[in-house]
């Protein structure tokens, strides 16, 4: 995925400087569609052969918005023969704003929920159909049904994380400060749901959306072109949203591999360590004598390294549990 996301990267450069002007967006909506299907094969090609883990209990296709839609449904993972309560994680997917679903993380909420967890995967509906802020609302959505329907699986209430990947990093990241601050919920009319987060932990989070260099027009295809109209329009960084509300204690993942996340991760590191937050950095050099790629512990979560990365994130989650 890393060599695509550079490609990308490079082209959308060169829209810059006029290369594109002619088509515009036609011929950018054909690059981001063709590369979102490269990725879909590269992906499929993983999850076709990879190992399932087992030993847990799947409850599928919950519709958080009661609408049938695909993009509304999650799932809800826990041990076997479960004794007693457990902790919470709450898991939103990558992709990009554009691309996945539940199904794109489901082996990795798996080996989550083997280690002793109750684990909600979401999908979400996906831009150019919506922007960066509906996705937002979606994710509210799944909160507010995950705090009411929590009764029905063995969780702990009292102890309940978030994670996310990528741009499901970002989503993750906002959702948490905006679901703990009304000015923040007014602005990106996220509904209220009470679920508050012990800890977060984020992989290679992208959370750094004002369009600007050489990822302009992807960004303004996230956020939207009338983004500046927004009550939020000064919120789409990190930085300035933690100007508003408040982030619970978080633990940041990422690669010397890892072409597209691992600057925004630094950055996230450096601006939530400056608010005095609890915070935790894992950021992985070559291992065996390979660069580890973007969100590595998500796409290969039985691996030695995914597993090892998991393990130290759940040490972090332990250090703030009740």
């Amino acid at each position: 995925m890393d060599s695509k996301h550079t490609d990308i990267k490079a082209a959308l450069s060169h829209s810059q400087g006029g290369f594109f002007i002619e088509r515009g967006m036609v011929m950018l909506n054909e690059i981001f569609e063709s590369f979102w299907k490269t990725v879909k094969k590269s992906d499929d090609k993983r999850l076709s052969v990879q190992k399932i883990p087992s030993g847990v209990t799947e409850s599928n296709n919950h519709y958080y918005i009661n609408d049938g839609s695909e993009w509304h449904a999650l799932d809800v993972y826990y041990p076997d023969n479960a004794a007693g309560k457990l902790p919470v994680i709450i898991d939103i997917h990558g992709g990009g704003w554009m691309y996945g679903s539940k199904e794109l993380n489901k082996n990795y909420c798996l080996a989550l929920a083997q280690r002793g967890y109750v684990v909600f995967n979401m999908s979400y509906r996906l831009v150019p159909d919506v922007i960066m802020a509906d996705q937002l609302h979606d994710v509210s959505m799944a909160f507010r049904w995950i705090y009411k329907n929590m009764d029905e699986f063995p969780c702990d209430t009292d102890n309940i994380f978030l994670t996310g990947d990528s741009a499901g990093g970002q989503l993750a990241a906002f959702s948490a400060v905006i679901s703990d601050c009304a000015e923040l919920r007014r602005a990106f009319c996220f509904a209220e749901s009470r679920l508050r987060f012990n800890a977060i932990g984020l992989t290679s989070p992208v959370a750094f959306l004002e369009p600007k260099g050489a990822m302009e027009v992807y960004f303004r295809k996230v956020v939207g072109e009338t983004y500046k109209f927004k009550k939020y329009a000064k919120c789409l960084d990190l930085d300035k949203i933690l100007e508003i509300g408040s982030i619970p204690p978080t633990y940041l993942v990422t690669s010397s591999g890892d072409s597209i996340g691992r600057k925004p991760t630094l950055k996230a590191y450096d601006c939530i360590r400056s608010k005095g937050v609890d915070v935790e950095l894992s950021d992985w050099g070559k291992t065996n004598g390979k660069e580890l790629p973007h969100v590595f512990a998500v796409l290969e979560p039985l691996s030695e390294e995914g597993a090892e990365e998991i393990s130290n994130m759940l040490e972090f989650f332990a250090k703030h549990t009740k």
